[in-house]
């Protein structure tokens, strides 16, 4: 067995993420985002900015 039929066993047989990527598709304006894109926008909508100052009340 060469080196690289042993390297395509191993990746064969490990869980990683799968070798090819999933295709993306590019949104042009006026087009609805799908339910996919909805969700991680509210997600990430509701996520503190990193750079934001934490303000407490002290009344």
């Amino acid at each position: 067995m060469t080196i690289y039929e042993s390297s395509a066993r191993q990746a064969a047989a490990d869980d990683g993420p799968p070798l090819h990527p999933k295709p993306v598709r590019i949104r042009r304006p006026g087009n609805p985002l799908t339910p996919e894109e909805i969700d991680l926008r509210e997600r990430l909508q509701a996520q503190p900015h990193p750079n934001a100052e934490i303000h407490s009340q002290t009344s």
